[in-house]
């Protein structure tokens, strides 16, 4: 398919991700970046420049450009659901930073609104598509570990309220945004990762357990932030019986391991949010009375073979731009994108659930009945998807 033949896309928010939507959509020559968006000028046009795209003069010219078929909601967690539904409702196919929304409700909303619009409304992240996911996902399906029944997943980033984060500063010149970090959660920010893999390979949860503590309210020494949660510990029972525990942090030391245990053995990632974790194999073994896993294992080879990733500034190796090219392909083939609202739905009621768990601030969140009564049962769904051949 070539690049006429593909809607052309714009970004709204050219804060600290976009320069990694930037950098990784050069791997896609298919993809034309017409237009960028901030409400902070300098960026705005830090950003035309650096792509060579215009930079609008408003949002309200972004809406009105009839050029841009897809646009990338980059903006505030806080702000996607007030500028993605004024991008539905202009008829804009969305691909949305995640979460969708920071309340149930209003995701929903967003759901509803693609649909009536026949848009399509497409979630981060995108690693779901990556050669890690992928041959993750066939070694369960071929059974090389025997019948999974449990995950251990961990979303731990070490100390970071305690880490020179002023010094993290990207290519276009954007310090990381600790404060809307630390007011987001790590849980909004990083469970994501775990749980469309999880969700794609297992089914949708059925039933969820969570708790939360804000362990560290003093992340930034004498700067009163908002609350919000930065440790979880959720348990999910999927579909098909799969149970997992997932924690997710901003205390304990580093520790993004993802284990799948089965029957006949262990599958190991590393690193879910990185397209070049390791995937090793470990295989129990019995002698006389005793069964034990290899030391080590193997390392399953990657489908599709190796991939060279466009480097950049930041502790992730990752394609940011591998959904939203399967997106403009759908959208010219006439076809679904590899996951869609209702998926991008029920990770959003997950993770916010994950996220608020028993904290106070749960009654904010837009679920019916609140979140106060665990377990937990989510009330959204989405067709079964599959591994890519």
């Amino acid at each position: 398919m070539n690049a006429q033949s593909l809607p052309q896309i714009a970004i709204l928010g050219c804060g600290y991700v976009a320069n990694m939507y930037r950098l990784t959509l050069a791997m896609h020559p298919d993809l034309r970046l017409v237009g960028v968006y901030d409400r902070e000028r300098s960026r705005c046009e830090t950003m035309a420049r650096l792509t060579g795209a215009k930079a609008y003069a408003d949002f309200q010219a972004l809406l009105e450009d009839p050029a841009t078929g897809i646009v990338l909601n980059l903006t505030n967690p806080s702000e996607h659901f007030e500028t993605t539904r004024a991008l539905l409702a202009a008829g804009k196919h969305v691909y949305s930073e995640k979460p969708l929304a920071m309340r149930l409700d209003q995701a929903r909303e967003l759901t509803t609104l693609a649909k009536a619009n026949g848009v399509h409304l497409v979630s981060a992240p995108c690693t779901l598509l990556n050669p890690v996911a992928q041959t993750l996902w066939h070694a369960v399906d071929s059974s090389d570990a025997g019948r999974i029944r449990l995950v251990h997943a961990a979303m731990e980033d070490g100390m970071v309220p305690r880490a020179p984060v002023a010094k993290w500063i990207n290519e276009a010149g954007v310090a990381w945004p600790a404060v809307d970090e630390y007011q987001v959660g790590c849980t909004v920010e990083h469970s994501g990762y775990v749980l469309t893999w999880l969700c794609a390979m297992f089914g949708p949860v059925t039933r969820m357990t969570a708790h939360t503590e804000e362990l560290m309210p003093d992340k930034i020494p004498g700067l009163d932030l908002h609350s919000a949660p930065d440790l979880s510990v959720a348990t999910l029972r999927f579909e098909s019986g799969v149970v997992a525990r997932l924690t997710n942090g901003l205390y304990a030391d580093h520790d993004h391991q993802l284990r799948f245990f089965g029957d006949e053995g262990v599958l190991t990632v590393d690193d879910p949010r990185s397209d070049t974790s390791d995937i090793r194999l470990q295989t129990y073994r019995t002698i006389r009375r005793r069964r034990f896993l290899q030391k080590r294992g193997r390392k399953l080879p990657k489908r599709g073979g190796p991939e060279k990733i466009v480097g950049y500034r930041g502790s992730q190796t990752r394609d940011f731009c591998r959904a939203i090219a399967d997106m403009a392909q759908a959208i010219a083939a006439g076809r679904a994108p590899y996951t869609g609202a209702d998926f991008a739905l029920h990770i959003t009621e997950v993770t916010l659930a994950c996220h608020f768990g028993t904290h106070p601030s749960g009654a904010e969140a837009g679920f019916d009945g609140g979140l106060d009564q665990m377990p937990y049962v989510p009330t959204t769904r989405f067709d079964p998807i599959a591994p890519l051949p």
